[in-house]
């Protein structure tokens, strides 16, 4: 390969959208431009429902969408993922930045877009150091929780615009609380606006999915809105919504307004990147595609930059717009590229037309999409599998409605993390009993309390866990009790170590220890199924020499039958 074709192939490994162009034909481009119209559908209403929920000019999440679009179409690595504004990303931008701004929407709009270009570059770094793993710490029950959590706050962040009352709380208990106390102050024709575009929503959806719902609500309530001037009968809408396309800008921020949002960006990377992953590989498995994890942080890094100099807020993964997309049989990011341009001649002609939307039907959008993402059948499958990751769940979504998304996050991770310590530090083990199957011989958990050895003089043990610091010591005091309860008969220990991964200093301590207890009760302590490692540390620590290398064997059977020649047993 020539230095030329070496460049392009690594320029086409960094920029997988260049790929496109190659690939365009008519009769794609057709097929694409009908799924994106859909998709734009979708998009606009949407979006600017987002940007007034991350508490910015809905059409900030235009901009968004617009940035976002383009980027990932050129770095990502799905071909049906379209990035834009989302409900994660706006809740927590409101989150983040409120507190910072102090009631100033010209400072809050710049905190948006900072947090924003924060996102990107903390992708970009974590695609230099390859930090992938490190969704790995957000378990199932935590993302579940999580969801559940951020999706109420949405919820309830939504509640005041339906009942026509600006609430004053921002925590969804107290928001709930005051809605119900303040339930005399509602304006009636705006609850209704509300309920009608809620229903008709949520009818679309079961009777067509594929039909634009929300372009449907927003188009009928702008009619609606123009002929009976409600406005004028005191319902809120959104009023002058500025043409053409936005400006790329850099924040006007400080040092100190980095560093106090840069925990908050951080966050949101780990979250962006866990939910647009696994959502991608999803569809790669359906489709039979390759995702590349790394590049996707690339792509993530790459439309945040995009979404901040456009003076928006971070973006991510659009996961209704992205099962439109599939839905609609989108086969390329032409998609996103060709919803991108109608956006942009939206913005440059159309924007007059939103005027009248009256803010309720927004509402309504946010709060039918949110409802669709609350999983019952996900805790319902936790709990049957192990009540702790239940609860883990349960403990998490009230911590992000409680103490914030990004402190509730954090000690459900926290709590996790100790779960897998005590898992650890009291890991399942067994007495093992002998069984006859097919023809052969395997060895049991014992199931029977009152069994005290594998066989007369013998003990069987298995410890499932990698035995370290955490659990030497209970380690130790398990094999003990089953070495009291056997008796004076008991002439040799077999220690089935299968699942023991990992050995450290502490537990080369305690094993020594436990070998010279065995030899002064006349017992002998032997090994089978040490895999690689296992037998490495045992050289390196010298316990190979105390235990005797004759007595380690390569399966529990193989050191059961030199138990019965060397004592005689029968």
């Amino acid at each position: 390969m020539n230095p030329s074709q070496m460049t392009s192939t690594g320029v086409a490994r960094f920029i997988p959208g260049l790929a496109l162009i190659k690939a365009v034909n008519p009769a794609l481009l057709r097929t694409e431009l009908i799924v994106a119209v859909t998709v734009f559908a979708v998009l606009v209403p949407s979006a600017m429902a987002y940007g007034d929920l991350a508490g910015v000019n809905p059409v900030a999440g235009l901009y968004v969408a617009l940035g976002a679009m383009v980027m990932y179409a050129l770095f990502g690595t799905s071909k049906q993922v379209i990035m834009g504004p989302e409900a994660t990303a706006a809740i927590m931008t409101v989150t983040a930045v409120a507190p910072l701004a102090g009631g100033d929407a010209v400072r809050y709009a710049a905190l948006a877009a900072l947090l924003a270009l924060l996102v990107g570059v903390v992708a970009l770094l974590a695609r230099v150091a390859r930090l992938g793993f490190i969704t790995d710490l957000l378990s199932k029950p935590v993302l579940v929780g999580y969801l559940l959590g951020a999706t109420l706050i949405v919820i309830g962040s939504q509640l005041g615009k339906m009942f026509g009352i600006k609430l004053q709380s921002d925590q969804f208990f107290r928001q709930v609380v005051e809605l119900i106390s303040r339930l005399d102050e509602a304006h009636l024709l705006t609850v209704a606006i509300g309920a009608v575009c809620m229903a008709t929503l949520i009818i679309i959806r079961r009777m067509n999915r594929a039909l634009p719902g929300p372009l449907i609500v927003v188009v009928g309530a702008i009619v609606a809105s123009a002929i009976f001037a409600f406005q004028d009968k005191g319902v809120a809408v959104v009023g002058t919504v500025p043409a053409g396309l936005p400006s790329l800008a850099v924040p006007a921020v400080t040092i100190q307004d980095i560093l106090a949002l840069l925990p908050a960006a951080l966050a949101l990377t780990i979250l962006i990147y866990a939910d647009e992953i696994l959502t991608s590989r999803v569809f790669a498995t359906k489709h039979g595609q390759k995702i590349d994890a790394n590049q996707e942080f690339v792509a993530i890094g790459a439309a945040n930059i995009a979404a901040g100099l456009l003076t928006g807020f971070p973006s991510a993964l659009s996961a209704s717009r992205t099962t439109v997309c599939d839905q609609m049989g989108g086969k390329s990011q032409w998609v996103g590229l060709i919803a991108a341009a109608l956006t942009i001649i939206f913005l440059l002609f159309f924007t007059p037309l939103l005027a009248p939307l009256p803010t309720a039907a927004l509402g309504a959008i946010i709060i039918v999409a949110s409802l669709g993402l609350i999983d019952i059948a996900a805790f319902r499958f936790l709990r049957q599998v192990r009540p702790a990751e239940f609860w883990l769940a349960v403990v998490t979504a009230f911590g992000v409605l409680t103490v914030g998304v990004l402190q509730g996050i954090l000690v459900a991770v926290v709590l996790s993390l100790i779960a897998i310590l005590y898992r650890i530090a009291r890991p399942h083990d067994a007495l093992l009993d002998e069984l006859k199957a097919n023809g052969g011989t395997v060895y049991r958990e014992v199931e029977d309390k009152e069994t005290v050895w594998t066989e007369p003089g013998l003990i069987v043990y298995r410890f499932d866990a990698p035995l370290v610091f955490a659990n030497a010591a209970f380690f130790t005091e398990r094999l003990g009790e089953l070495v009291a309860n056997a008796g004076g008969g008991l002439q040799c220990v077999i220690l089935d170590a299968e699942a023991i991964s990992d050995f450290d200093s502490t537990a080369a301590e305690a094993l020594e220890n436990l070998d010279a207890d065995l030899e002064r009760l006349g017992v002998e302590l032997w090994i089978a199924r040490a895999n690689k490692p296992l037998r490495q540390l045992l050289q390196v620590t010298g316990l190979i020499n105390r235990l005797g290398q004759d007595n380690i064997y390569p399966s529990v059977r193989a050191a059961v039958v030199a138990y019965h020649t060397h004592f005689g047993a029968s």
